[in-house]
Formats: C-alpha cells, structure tokens, sequence
C-alpha cells in the first residue's frame, strides 16, 4: 500500500520531517494506538517509533498527518502507564528532546 502525506506534511512540515529523516531516522513502528478527539471527526492513528518519532496517521493509516519528536507525556498516553514504556525508548525520548526541542516545540517547522 502507497502510503500518502497530507498537504500539511507535505508542505507545511516538509523541513521538519527531512530533518527527522536526516538527523534522528524515522525508524519502525512499535506501538500505535487510535484516538478520536471529536466525535464530528475521523480518528487518526499516533504512532510511535523506535526511533522516538511520533508518526500521526490518518484513521486508514493510508495518509501521514504529520510526523514530530516524541514527548514522554505521549508514550505513556500510548503505553497505557509509565512502567509499561521499555526503558530503551524512555532514553531515546529524553535524548531527542533535548537535542532536538526547545520549550517542548520541535526546534524545525
């Protein structure tokens, strides 16, 4: 399956998501996990990736929404608790934060 980007991946995202695949990989999805914010919309899928990327998908995990630095906030939203995220991707979390965040925001657009 041809995996699509939305307009907002494509272009609005576009250096942030090359320097993703550049300096950190986007690595191999580990863990996902469906979300719904507003019942008047369609979910989406949050991803995670070993790399400790987050990979944002839309609800036929055909087209990407986006793609960002993983917060530890969002692994336990996804692991379901603290003590159920591996120790290996806790690390890689708190290292790509702080090599690649500033006051929490990704440091590219």
């Amino acid at each position: 399956m041809e995996t699509k980007m939305t307009y907002h991946a494509r272009v609005q995202r576009a250096e942030r998501i090359k320097k993703i695949i550049e300096e950190i990989g986007i690595g191999q999805i580990i863990k996902e996990k469906y979300v719904r914010y507003d019942i008047n919309q369609a979910g989406r899928y949050i991803c995670i990736t070993d790399t400790g990327i987050t990979i944002v998908k839309d609800e036929t995990k055909s087209t990407i929404i986006t793609m960002y630095v993983t917060t530890q906030n969002e692994l336990v939203a996804v692991y379901g608790g603290v003590k159920k995220v591996p120790m290996f991707l806790k690390k890689k979390v708190d290292h790509n934060q702080s090599c690649y965040t500033k006051g929490g925001k990704t440091i590219w657009k």
